[in-house]
């Protein structure tokens, strides 16, 4: 699909979603009165753009996505060793992992990934969300309408595109089924396809965002990302090559929001908005409440846990394989080291970064995007 064709009904339906969901002022102000004034809501013309990273280019993600083709087409071993993976992850879950999983299944990608914010700045950040606080970092990053989240709608058209059936399609007999009473969430998920896997780009894309708002959260965030999108393995509805791609996928989206400097501004302005409500309801700075809570695990937990998460126990398949670092992907640090240059937060990525040549990962300026540990990358000293 090109990206002349995407444009008008992406404008027609940005239009219809402010209007029809009160993503506006108005509708802010008009909820019931507080002893604070409502913060400001995005205007309805902020929010329809449209902007230019809402449009992938080409009109799809394939290009970044399609080291797949190659591992099924010509490596049978990682495919198998891709099923008997989500076996193993998804017949040895514990019960906490279950539930978990069963959780983030419903559970909106932003309320998922607040686990991450500690043990008391988390509920803190759920009720401002649910009073309506947070109007802006609501916009950008709540619920499937999410502002930011738009160009994910084109990974309806990767899976088709990419038709890869569900491990539990595939092997039916070893994939243990884990639900709500009285929900079946593997009804609707046979007939479509598994690569990349939507949850994880929206885990990865909102986490993205919500790092760079809360820098001094950057690992356990991302990591939490990274359960969401190991969450579909346990689930057995996702192979670890999906989620892997989903990070590739939504990597490369956060670092094109971040880069384009009309939708850069909504992230600031949603950022700022946060750290102020936030700093209002705990009532001391930020830095400090955050350095006296509860970590939702340490530093150096969530970088180990995430790199583990990154390649899911593969080898190299192209060993000699050489790639960069995408340049826009420097803006994800921005937050995290205000006083560096885009040279110097991509050196910090390049540094942190995986070795290239692991499954999925790519040659060429499509490539580089696999080898990106946000965790690693947010826990450098400054």
């Amino acid at each position: 699909m090109s990206t002349s064709r995407l444009r008008p009904a992406l404008i027609s339906v940005l239009t219809a979603l402010t209007v029809g969901l009160g993503l506006v002022s108005g509708g802010v102000a008009a909820a019931a009165p507080t002893a604070v004034a409502a913060p400001a809501a995005f205007t309805p013309a902020q929010l329809v753009g449209p902007y230019p990273s809402d449009y992938p280019p080409g009109g799809t993600y394939v290009p970044v996505l399609d080291g797949f083709s190659y591992l099924r087409d010509n490596r049978p071993d990682i495919i198998a060793q891709n099923l008997r993976t989500v076996e193993r992850i998804n017949g040895s879950a514990t019960r906490a992992e279950q539930n978990d999983a069963v959780a983030i299944n419903y559970d909106d990608r932003l309320l998922s990934l607040s686990e991450a914010l500690g043990q008391r700045l988390g509920p803190v950040f759920r009720k401002l969300l649910a009073d309506g606080r947070l109007p802006k970092v609501a916009a950008l990053t709540e619920g499937y309408t999410a502002r930011a989240m738009l160009p994910l709608g084109t990974t309806l058209i990767e899976k088709e595109i990419f038709g890869n059936p569900r491990p539990f399609v595939v092997a039916p007999g070893k994939i243990e089924r884990y639900n709500r009473p009285g929900e079946d969430l593997y009804a609707d998920l046979g007939g479509n396809g598994s690569y990349p896997s939507g949850h994880t780009s929206m885990g990865y894309l909102i986490g993205g965002l919500l790092a760079y708002w809360l820098p001094e959260l950057g690992p356990q965030i991302t990591v939490r990302a990274g359960e969401i999108g190991r969450s579909r393995i346990v689930l057995g509805v996702h192979y670890p090559l999906d989620v892997m791609g989903g990070r590739i996928l939504a990597t490369d989206l956060v670092s094109a929001r971040l880069s384009d400097p009309g939708f850069a501004s909504l992230v600031d302005q949603a950022g700022r908005q946060l750290r102020a409500e936030l700093e209002r309801a705990v009532g001391v700075p930020l830095a400090r409440f955050i350095a006296a809570d509860t970590p939702y695990m340490s530093t150096q937990e969530a970088v180990a846990a995430h790199r583990q998460m990154m390649t899911y126990g593969f080898g190299k398949v192209a060993p000699g394989q050489r790639n960069e670092i995408p340049a826009s992907a420097a803006a994800l640090l921005k937050s995290r080291f205000p006083r560096l240059s885009d040279a110097q937060r991509l050196d910090i990525l390049r540094r942190t970064a995986i070795d290239a040549g692991y499954p999925l990962d790519k040659a060429g300026s499509n490539g580089g995007w696999l080898r990106i540990d946000l965790a690693a990358a947010y826990a450098v000293t400054p």
